[in-house]
């Protein structure tokens, strides 16, 4: 009895596992997000791609240019890509800044801040962002 149970919990994965869109697909949005600065405010195209990673959960990387070339900038978010999304993501190059951002999902387009995590760990507005499908 326990190797006929152990067989029917082994199909019963294999069934779930061959299942079309039981494996979520990642999501890529772009648009352009927008840098709060003293000296005036600069912009740029954006790309982010979220990866899932659990329920209301993603991996998540920001694709722009800025300055000296492409960047890309990864963390984590949570929430909704209908509703309230927020997360933190982290730099690339040797200073490795850190920022969050937070939004809501409105007529299937993203639109959101971005605050600069200081060394102090206080938060400092720097811009906006807007995403949306390809």
């Amino acid at each position: 009895m326990t190797q006929r149970i152990r067989w029917i919990a082994l199909l019963g994965v294999f069934i779930l596992a061959a299942m079309p869109g039981f494996a979520a697909d990642d999501v890529t949005l772009e648009g352009k997000f927008v840098w709060e600065r003293d000296d005036g405010s600069e912009g740029g195209d954006l790309k982010a791609t979220l990866s899932p990673t659990g329920d209301g959960e993603w991996n998540v990387s920001f694709e722009f240019e800025w300055e000296n070339g492409p960047h890309v900038y990864s963390g984590t978010c949570s929430g909704s890509l209908d509703g309230e999304l927020a997360g933190e993501i982290t730099g690339d190059g040797d200073r490795k800044p850190k920022f969050t951002f937070t939004g809501a999902f409105e007529d299937g387009k993203f639109n959101g801040t971005h605050k600069r995590v200081g060394r102090d760990g206080k938060l400092k507005a720097t811009g906006t962002l807007t995403l949306g499908s390809p």
